[in-house]
C-alpha cells in the first residue's frame, strides 16, 4: 500500500529571484511602450543625415514596437481565454499589419511602405519568438535548429528593413576612421554628404604631371563656369580642436589661373556671408598646395570666431565667371604644427 503524501508541501516551489508570468510580461510591456513612444515622438526636425534616415524609418520602428505591445497586452488580458501562446503572436501580427495597411494603403495608397513595415513587424515577432521560453515549451519543435532559423530569419528581415540605417552608419564610421582627413571627395563614405551645384563630381586617376597623386585616385570636379558653382560637403567630422593647419592639394590643367572660394561653416543651416568664412584660393596652372592657418580661417567677417569643436560644412566654389573647366582635388586634412 502506497504511503500518503506528506501534508503541507506545496505543489510548486518558486525559484527565488526569477520573475514569471504576468509580472514579467508587464515589464516587457512597459519597456516596449517607452520604446514605442520614443520612436514615434522622440524624433524632431532632422538636423543631419542620420536623423533624416531615422525620421524616414520612424513608422517602421513604431509598428515594430507596437507589435510587441500588442503581443504582451494579449498575454495579459487574454490569457484566461487564449491558452495557446502561439496565438498571441498571430493576434499581434494581424492587428499591427492591419494598422499598417490602414495607415499606408488605405490612407496614402503606398504599398511599398506597407510591405516594408509588415516585414519589420514579422522580424520583431520572429526574434521575440526565438527568445520566448514558454513558447518553446508549448511547441517542442521550436527548439534547436528551428529556433536558430527563426532567429536568423528575424534578424535578416530587420536588416533588410533597416538597411538604409546600416548604410548610413557605415558612412559615418568611414568618416570617423578617416579623421584627420575631413573631406575626401574620392571616397565612398563621403558620397551621401556631398552636394554639387553648377558642377559635376567624378573619381579618376591623378594626371602624370602631378607627382603627388600621379596614377592614384583623386576627385575630378567639372565646373560649368557659373559663379557660385562648386561642391559642398556637409557633416564633416566636427571636432577640429587641437589642430593648427588645414591642408588642401589641387591640380589645374588650365593654362590660366582661376579663383575659387574655400567656404567653412560651424553651423548646419546655411549661414550668411558675414557668419561664415569664405577664403579666396588662387588656383594656378599645375599643382597647388595650400597650408592654411586654422586660427585665421575661423574668424568670420562679422568678428565672430567659429567654434572648431562644431565644424559642419566645407565647400569649394567658383569666385569668378569662367569657361567650363576641370580640377583634380586631393583630400582636405587638418594637422598639428
Amino acid at each position: 500500500m502506497a504511503e500518503e503524501s506528506p501534508t503541507g508541501v506545496p505543489d510548486r516551489v518558486p525559484v527565488p529571484g526569477v520573475r514569471r508570468g504576468p509580472a514579467a510580461r508587464r515589464t516587457v510591456l512597459y519597456v516596449a511602450t517607452l520604446l514605442f513612444l520614443g520612436a514615434l515622438l522622440g524624433l524632431g526636425t532632422p538636423k543631419g543625415l542620420l536623423e533624416e534616415t531615422l525620421y524616414g524609418l520612424r513608422h517602421a520602428l513604431a509598428f515594430g514596437f507596437a507589435s510587441l505591445i500588442v503581443l504582451e497586452l494579449t498575454a495579459l488580458v487574454g490569457r484566461r481565454w487564449i491558452r495557446k501562446r502561439s496565438l498571441y503572436y498571430l493576434i499581434a501580427f494581424v492587428v499591427t499589419v492591419a494598422a499598417a495597411a490602414v495607415f499606408h494603403v488605405v490612407r496614402d495608397g503606398n504599398w511599398d511602405l506597407f510591405v516594408r513595415d509588415a516585414a519589420g513587424i514579422l522580424g520583431f515577432l520572429l526574434i521575440s519568438a526565438s527568445l520566448d521560453k514558454p513558447l518553446r515549451r508549448e511547441h517542442y519543435w521550436l527548439r534547436g535548429w528551428p529556433r536558430r532559423i527563426t532567429e536568423v530569419l528575424g534578424v535578416l528581415l530587420l536588416v533588410a528593413v533597416y538597411m538604409p540605417l546600416v548604410s548610413i552608419s557605415l558612412n559615418y564610421a568611414g568618416r570617423a576612421g578617416a579623421f584627420p582627413v575631413v573631406v575626401d571627395l574620392a571616397a565612398e563614405w563621403q558620397v551621401p554628404f556631398v552636394r554639387v551645384e553648377h558642377a559635376e563630381l567624378f573619381r579618376g586617376d591623378g594626371p602624370e604631371a602631378w607627382p603627388r597623386r600621379a596614377g592614384r585616385e583623386v576627385a575630378l570636379v567639372l565646373f560649368d563656369g557659373t559663379v557660385g558653382g562648386g561642391v559642398e560637403v556637409s557633416e564633416v567630422y566636427k571636432d577640429w580642436t587641437g589642430f593648427d593647419t588645414l591642408s588642401l592639394h589641387i591640380f589645374s590643367p588650365r593654362e590660366a589661373p582661376v579663383e575659387l572660394v574655400l567656404r567653412l561653416s560651424d553651423r548646419t543651416p546655411a549661414q550668411p556671408p558675414d557668419q561664415r568664412m569664405d577664403w579666396p584660393l588662387m588656383i594656378r596652372p599645375g599643382a597647388n598646395d595650400f597650408y592654411l592657418d586654422l586660427e585665421e580661417l575661423r574668424m568670420t567677417p562679422s568678428g565672430r570666431a567659429m567654434k572648431l569643436s562644431t565644424m559642419r560644412r566645407v565647400g569649394l566654389f567658383l569666385a569668378e565667371p569662367s569657361e567650363p573647366f576641370r580640377l583634380y582635388v586631393h583630400h582636405l586634412r587638418i594637422s598639428r604644427e
